[in-house]
C-alpha cells in the first residue's frame, strides 16, 4: 500500500483476539502512564489498535472506525494536555499548508503550547500527497477529488471516541491550502465545530450556503501575492482563480447575522496581540480605513510607534463572530513571532475562538 510520502507503509498482520485484547490494554497502560508522568504528551502511531480512553469520559469503538478504515492512518500526530486538565478538553486540528504535513503547524505554528497552557489536545493530520482537496484547489488532492472533508470527520470521530474531548468545542485551524480546507468544512458541515481559524486563505468552494451560524477569524498578510488579499483571476502556481478574503467570509458574516464591512467602527488599529490601540494622546483605539494590500508595508503605527494591524469586525446578531486581521510586512508565510513584523497569531485566535461552542444536537459525550 503506498503512503501520502511515495513509499511502502507496514502491513501490519491482525493478531489473534487474545493477542489483541492484551496489546490494547498494554497501549492504554502506557499511554495513561506516559501522560501522566510528562503532563503534556505527543502521540505519533497508529491508531489501528481500539485505545483504551483516559478517565473513561469515551467509549472505545468496536473493530475498525470509518478512520481506520480509510487506509489513511500510518502516523498521527497528537499533542494532549497535562493529565490535570479539565475534561473534557478542546481540540484544535491543524492543517498544513500544500508541499507540507503535519510537521508544519506542530514545528512553526507554536499550537503545541495550548495544551500545556489552555488544556487542549491537538492533531496535526497528514494530507494525501501533502495537498488537500478545498474544492477548486490543491495540488493532487483536488485534481483527484480527495474526500478530505470525509476524511477530517472521521478523524474528529475517532479521536471523540477514544478521547475526552469536548464535542463542543473543535476547532480547526488552517494555512493556506489548510486554510482553504478549513473553510470548505466549515460551508459544508458549520454545526459540527465551534469555528475556524485561517491564516493566508481564501475559501475555494462555490456556494457556500452555512446551515449553522460559525465563529470565524481570517489572517491575512498585506504583502501575500500567492493568496492575495484581494483575490485573482488565476493563479499560476496554485493553477485556480482565488477568491478575496472578503467575499470568502461573505456567507459565514451572512448566516451569523454581521453586516458587511465597511461600517463606521468596524475597522481599528491592534498591537501585536490583536487588542485595539489606544490613540497617542491616550484614548480609544481610532478606527481607520482599510490598508490597501498592495501599499508599501509598515510595522509602526503612525499613532505611537506601535505595531499596527487592521482588525476588520462587525456586530453579529448571532453568538458567533467573524473577525479579520490585515498585516503589514507580512507576506505569504505564518506571521513571524518576533520582529519588526511581530503578530502573536496563535494567541490571538485561541482567545477569539476559545469561547465558541458548535450547535451540534446530541450529548456531550
Amino acid at each position: 500500500m503506498t503512503g501520502p510520502s511515495g513509499g511502502r507503509d507496514k502491513i501490519r498482520v491482525v493478531p489473534s483476539s487474545r493477542r489483541r485484547t492484551m496489546l490494547s490494554l498494554i497501549t492504554g497502560f502506557v499511554l495513561v502512564l506516559t501522560w501522566y508522568l510528562t503532563g503534556c504528551t505527543t502521540v505519533s502511531r497508529s491508531h489501528r489498535t481500539p485505545i483504551t480512553p483516559v478517565g473513561g469520559a469515551a467509549t472505545p469503538t468496536i473493530g475498525p472506525d470509518a478512520y481506520e478504515r480509510s487506509g489513511r492512518t500510518p502516523q498521527l500526530r497528537l499533542t494532549l494536555p497535562p493529565a490535570t486538565s479539565p475534561r473534557p478538553f478542546p481540540l484544535v486540528v491543524a492543517l498544513h499548508s500544500i508541499a507540507n504535513d503535519g510537521r508544519e503547524p506542530q514545528a512553526k505554528w507554536g499550537i503545541d503550547a495550548l495544551a500545556a497552557s489552555a488544556g487542549v489536545a491537538v492533531a496535526y493530520p497528514d494530507g494525501l500527497d501533502k495537498s488537500w482537496d478545498a474544492g477548486t484547489c490543491c495540488g493532487q488532492a483536488a485534481a483527484e477529488h480527495v474526500d478530505d472533508v470525509g476524511w477530517l470527520r472521521a478523524l474528529i470521530s475517532h479521536l471523540e471516541q477514544h478521547y475526552p474531548i469536548d464535542r463542543h468545542r473543535v476547532i480547526l485551524v488552517g494555512f493556506s491550502n489548510g486554510g482553504m480546507l478549513a473553510y470548505r468544512y466549515a460551508c459544508e458541515h458549520p454545526s459540527e465545530i465551534a469555528g475556524i481559524a485561517v491564516v493566508a486563505a481564501s475559501r475555494q468552494i462555490a456556494g457556500c450556503t452555512p446551515a449553522a451560524p460559525i465563529g470565524v477569524v481570517a489572517v491575512h498578510g498585506q504583502l501575500d501575492e500567492r493568496v492575495p488579499y484581494e483575490g485573482t483571476a488565476w493563479s499560476d502556481v496554485l493553477g485556480a482563480s482565488l477568491t478575496s478574503v472578503e467575499d470568502s467570509l461573505k456567507p459565514f458574516r451572512a448566516r451569523a447575522g454581521c453586516p458587511s464591512p465597511p461600517q463606521p467602527d468596524d475597522s481599528v488599529r491592534t498591537d501585536a496581540d490583536g487588542v485595539p490601540t489606544e490613540d497617542a494622546a491616550g484614548g480609544q483605539a481610532t478606527p481607520t480605513p482599510t490598508p490597501t494590500p498592495k501599499a508599501p508595508a509598515t510595522a509602526a503605527s503612525p499613532a505611537g510607534g506601535h505595531y499596527s494591524a487592521t482588525r476588520k469586525e462587525t456586530s453579529c446578531s448571532s453568538d458567533q463572530r467573524v473577525v479579520e486581521f490585515l498585516l503589514p510586512g507580512v507576506a505569504h508565510d505564518w506571521p513571524p513571532s518576533s520582529g519588526p513584523a511581530q503578530f502573536n497569531t496563535t494567541e490571538v485566535l485561541w482567545r477569539l475562538l476559545a469561547p465558541m461552542r458548535s450547535h451540534r444536537a446530541g450529548p456531550n459525550l
